[in-house]
């Protein structure tokens, strides 16, 4: 609750008002009263009540006189003047002093009540401003940067003219606008190892990265005059620097750079590219050097990271479309017959192309990369439709947007192409190698009766019988022994089971000359005699 004090000389006064007014409604309390204008600012040093009503007319001190006192010190304080004596000098006083109302005797309660009120309403407004503009001066520090650097954003993908950029908008936000502006990308770049690590160890290293640039320029900005750096975190892997100065700074800025990139190296461990692009001479064409500085970056990716591109010191190539569109063709022909060596030698000259920088940027190398890799798997499906390719074409395609520079990317593909190519001729020898097992066993089909040499059948096969039977072992699963007699007696099996044949004609029907030993081999492989069987 609010207090008042209430002075004048005349006791009937101050008894009519504490009596006759309803100060708990008006949210008010009496904090004390004087009866002249000496007491009056005594009490009001000791009691410092938040409003004044004091008669004019008093001894020793008019209550304009109190009024001009207490307006030195407290020039915002509610002041009420209420007089018995209608003078036009004693209201232009008391309006001169800022005294908020002039009231005459004898006043109404209800006028008395109305103007407290009003007081009161705009004493609550004044401290509502007051608390307003406290709290605006404390977090406009913290406002304003990021209002700047949520502007500058904005300036990067969003064209303006310049006479949508007004100078106070511009000030307000503390962009200079008679300097020049020039944007610098600054890419991290994520290796495959990182690409897999967990996002909290990535956002850990990256806010390290941020750090070191902030910390970079806050220490070298303080040394190049009238320039400004504004550092701005625009993606997951980018930062960008917007230098505002003279062009005399760049050489100061370019050392600043090439330091972030070492610093990040040695404490990080993170490779970082540089791209700058040129100067511009008003801050809405500073989308044009961002543009620049991302372009350098892309073209700059065949020579590796940890290096600063200027835009305006790349030669531009052109993509040499013919020689690509040849080299796939015959890449797919070699596949399609199967031709691995050759395959081998077309995958080299290709990495040279790649390598001498037949090729505008790192997309462009990915879409040729992309190419090579569907051709593998169309041949892996259609020679192999039953087996999981080596690597698939979803997982092809997450890893390689991982791969930044060109010689992260061929690396890759020289694994993947190198890894495809032996695990197609594994697949191959192994396809040789059943296609001379299931000759063998065609063989035995069709002469399981006959008296069989296997030396005969690894001569008909053009083989080594020692190769021939370590490989039909292998893939089979068993000797060709084994595997003959386990055939023979599954065909003895059928004949007994007709009930036609007897033992011994049904031995040497399937091959067995001695129908002793068929007979115990018959029981070894099923339990039981040939006559029991039957």
């Amino acid at each position: 609750m609010k207090t008042i004090m209430l002075v004048d000389d005349d006791p009937h006064i101050i008894k009519a008002l504490t009596d006759h007014i309803e100060w708990p409604s008006l949210g008010l309390r009496i904090a004390g009263t004087a009866s002249n204008g000496i007491d009056a600012l005594e009490q009001f040093e000791r009691l410092r009540p938040d409003l004044v009503m004091t008669d004019v007319y008093m001894p020793g001190m008019t209550g304009l006189e109190v009024t001009q006192a207490l307006r030195r010190n407290h020039p915002h304080l509610p002041i009420i003047i209420l007089s018995g004596y209608d003078e036009f000098e004693n209201a232009r006083a008391a309006m001169r002093w800022g005294v908020n109302h002039f009231l005459l005797k004898p006043a109404e309660v209800e006028e008395i009540e109305s103007v407290l009120r009003e007081v009161l309403l705009e004493q609550e407004v004044r401290e509502r401003h007051e608390e307003l503009e406290r709290t605006y001066k404390q977090e406009i520090g913290k406002v304003v940067p990021y209002l700047r650097k949520q502007f500058l954003h904005e300036l990067l993908t969003t064209r303006y003219l310049a006479d949508e950029l007004p100078q106070e908008r511009m000030d307000y936000v503390g962009i200079p606008m008679s300097s020049q502006v020039r944007a610098i990308s600054l890419q991290l770049n994520r290796p495959g190892f990182l690409a897999r690590m967990k996002e909290r160890d990535w956002q850990l290293l990256r806010y390290g990265a941020a750090d070191i640039i902030q910390e970079t320029v806050k220490e070298q900005i303080a040394h190049m005059q009238d320039s400004q750096v504004e550092v701005l975190d625009y993606s997951d892997q980018v930062f960008v620097l917007l230098l505002f100065g003279r062009e005399e700074m760049y050489g100061q800025f370019e050392i600043l750079v090439e330091r972030m990139i070492d610093q990040i190296f040695t404490y990080l461990k993170l490779e970082m590219s540089a791209g700058i692009g040129t100067p511009k001479e008003h801050i809405c064409e500073v989308m044009d050097s961002y543009l620049e500085s991302r372009e350098a970056l892309e073209m700059a990716e065949f020579q590796g990271g940890s290096r600063v591109y200027p835009y305006d010191s790349i030669e531009k190539v052109e993509t040499d479309v013919t020689d690509y569109s040849l080299l796939l063709r015959q890449w797919n022909e070699s596949w399609a017959d199967m031709r691995t060596d050759l395959a081998e030698e077309i995958w080299l000259q290709i990495r040279h192309l790649f390598e001498d920088g037949i090729c505008t940027n790192i997309q462009d190398v990915q879409v040729v990369a992309v190419s090579l890799f569907d051709t593998l798997i169309h041949s892996w499906n259609r020679q192999y439709p039953l087996l999981q390719p080596p690597l698939a074409m979803s997982e092809f395609l997450r890893d390689i947007q991982s791969k930044y520079s060109l010689q992260d990317l061929l690396c890759w593909m020289d694994a993947i192409t190198g890894d495809w190519i032996e695990q197609t001729r594994k697949e191959m020898t192994e396809k040789k190698s059943n296609r001379l097992v299931d000759q063998v066993k065609q063989y035995v089909e069709q002469h399981y009766a006959d008296e069989i040499s296997f030396e005969a059948i690894a001569k008909g096969l053009f083989v080594h019988p020692k190769y021939l039977s370590q490989l039909f072992k292998r893939v089979a699963g068993e000797n060709f022994v084994s595997y003959l007699n386990g055939y023979r007696i599954r065909k003895a099996m059928e004949l007994l089971q007709s009930g036609h044949y007897m033992v011994y004609e049904v031995s040497e029907m399937t091959g067995f000359r001695n129908a002793t030993y068929f007979s115990q081999v018959f029981k070894m492989l099923t339990g039981k005699s040939p006559s029991e069987f039957g």
